[in-house]
């Protein structure tokens, strides 16, 4: 009996070794993202394909729920990456902060204008409130071009409220707490089937606009390059995963957002067919053309205008494709 005793002992034993040491040995890396939307669909099939884990990483995505809180964490050292706007991440570096975008996870605007029923025009929307992510985020400042294209001008024509992700602005519209925000699929699509106005698509108007990059603090990107290669040949492999895999990248957007098969799979075909999603992890450089104009038009750049490389470290990505070839 004592034997027998001692034979469990050594197999418990055994097998609690084995456990926790594979689970220590695993890097962990915390990505910070505003909000559960397909901004970070790169990031949702890494993790639900198991591609961080093959590449012996524990990766923690925290939801920040405000694009303003993205900078302050990264540079805090509370989140190893963020997946958040380019503008607000030049506007960081401007100020000092030492930071680098390493790669894209959305290369173009992905937002329609939705409005309640009874605006038919964007010119309709003079004297309104407009529901916004943030006063100056990104998203905010592709919808006000839209806008001015049309006539409309802020504060003067219309008013913002600053309310956060597009889960929040789409319940806020059906509410008629607002009249109008910006929403991207699978959002967009539930706002149709509700009859809600499309007032049209900002990619007619900004078709080249990098959206959300991963950005990372240079200090932790060089003391820990091998464990930022290996996050970036997940990231990769997810991105290629999305344009071959249309069934299974639907099934994950279902699950991760809570949305039907039908705006799913809608949501998989806009984001692929229009390029939205990189193919290869790079950041889109005339998007980040565009980008740098706007923060010009605003006041936080002057020329002569820097290079990319002053804002765009791609030796990790460039890595990751080499160990994938």
């Amino acid at each position: 009996m004592k034997t027998l005793l001692r034979f469990v002992a050594v197999l418990l034993l055994s097998s609690v070794a084995s456990g926790p040491a594979n689970t220590l040995a695993e890097d962990k890396v915390t990505v910070g993202i505003i909000t559960l939307t397909l901004n970070n669909l790169p990031i949702f099939v890494a993790e639900d394909k198991r591609f961080f884990r093959e590449e012996n990483l524990f990766v923690e995505a925290v939801v920040l729920n405000a694009s303003t809180r993205a900078i302050p964490a990264l540079v805090g050292g509370s989140i190893h990456l963020s997946a958040s706007s380019a503008m607000t991440t030049i506007r960081a570096i401007e100020k000092g902060a030492a930071l680098k975008i390493v790669g894209g996870l959305v290369n173009g605007p992905t937002y329609d204008l939705m409005a309640l029923p009874k605006y038919k025009s964007i010119k309709d929307l003079k004297g309104t409130t407009i529901g916004v992510t943030g006063l100056i985020t990104s998203d905010t400042i592709v919808m006000k071009e839209m806008l001015k294209a049309n006539g409309l001008e802020y504060p003067r024509d219309y008013g913002m409220l600053a309310m956060g992700g597009g889960a929040d602005r789409w319940i806020a519209l059906q509410t008629g707490n607002i009249a109008a925000t910006i929403l991207n699929p699978p959002y967009t699509f539930a706002a149709e089937e509700a009859r809600f106005n499309n007032l049209g698509s900002t990619v007619k108007y900004l078709p080249d606009f990098t959206q959300t990059v991963l950005n990372v603090r240079t200090g932790w990107a060089s003391e820990k390059k091998p464990v930022l290669v290996r996050f970036m040949k997940s990231i990769l492999r997810a991105e290629r995963w999305i344009y071959s895999q249309k069934e299974d990248t639907a099934r994950i957007i279902a699950k991760k957002l809570k949305f039907s098969e039908k705006h799913s799979e809608g949501s998989w075909r806009y984001f692929t067919e229009n390029n939205i999603v990189p193919r290869e992890g790079e950041v889109n450089l005339k998007g980040m053309d565009k980008v740098i104009q706007l923060l010009v038009e605003d006041g936080t750049l002057k020329p002569p205008l820097p290079r990319h490389d002053k804002y765009i470290d791609e030796s990790y990505l460039e890595e990751a494709r080499r160990l994938l070839r």
